[in-house]
């Protein structure tokens, strides 16, 4: 009964993973892993490889979400959020002593400026082609609001972007579903990124979680929100594409 009870948990962490839950896979992970009967399991080595994978993503060190409410920014038409404005005016003027006066003003400012000066920056480097920097602000950004979809989901499109690790991106835009699951943008986000593990493991596993996250993505899409809909529908075929190849 022992066995079959573990046999169950362990399929229970590969099915957590594929859905997109990847925080209860990894808790469920670590449980198995700290239940001494679990050691004589032939999967414990498998279960011991799923944790190292992820903790070597970060995992073990991810800022926790409070049970503060915050309210989340909704997306405009244009796919923008009000947290970038600094750098859209910056982009348009092309004022650098401008821009840089008003992310010090923000670093000066409450905990939620200065998580928008970081994210702000992060963004920055974005544009400036420097990855690594905009990697440590969009981490400072989560540190210092955990509570604030935006950061979660802006890093876990960053991440998707630079196909650096779709592992670390499925966690982060986890925390940006759960915080503001009707943003279609997190969906489609996390469509994005189970369509980049399925292209590089060939794991038809995540297929179902894929489509699902489009579709939740199609049914929250505003009227107005065009170039998200031209996003998806543009993806949907690439994946019907990639399919025929495949399947």
């Amino acid at each position: 009964m022992v066995i079959k009870h573990f046999d169950q948990q362990v399929q229970q962490v590969n099915e957590f993973f594929v859905s997109g839950q990847v925080k209860e896979s990894y808790t469920l992970a670590k449980a198995l892993l700290v239940d001494e009967s679990f050691a004589a399991h032939a999967a414990f080595a498998m279960i011991q490889q799923h944790v190292a994978l992820l903790e070597a993503n970060g995992y073990a060190n991810m800022p926790s979400t409070t049970n503060d409410t915050v309210k989340q920014s909704v997306e405009r038409t244009d796919g923008s959020y009000p947290e970038r404005d600094v750098l859209a005016a910056y982009i348009g003027s092309q004022d650098e002593a401008q821009f840089g006066q008003v992310v010090d003003e923000l670093l000066a400012g409450s905990i939620e400026a200065q998580a928008n000066a970081y994210y702000t920056m992060a963004e920055y480097f974005v544009l400036a082609e420097e990855p690594d920097k905009a990697m440590v602000q969009y981490a400072e950004a989560i540190n210092l609001q955990p509570n604030t979809a935006l950061y979660w989901g802006a890093f876990a499109q960053f991440i998707n972007r630079v196909e650096a690790s779709p592992y670390l991106a499925l966690r982060l835009i986890e925390e940006a579903i759960q915080l503001d699951s009707m943003n279609p943008r997190w969906h489609y986000i996390q469509g994005n990124i189970l369509f980049q593990l399925v292209a590089a493991t060939k794991n038809l596993s995540y297929l179902p979680a894929l489509e699902e996250a489009w579709q939740k993505a199609k049914k929250r899409c505003s009227a107005k929100q065009i170039a998200l809909k031209v996003d998806l529908a543009k993806s949907e075929d690439l994946l019907a594409q990639w399919k025929k190849q495949m399947l």
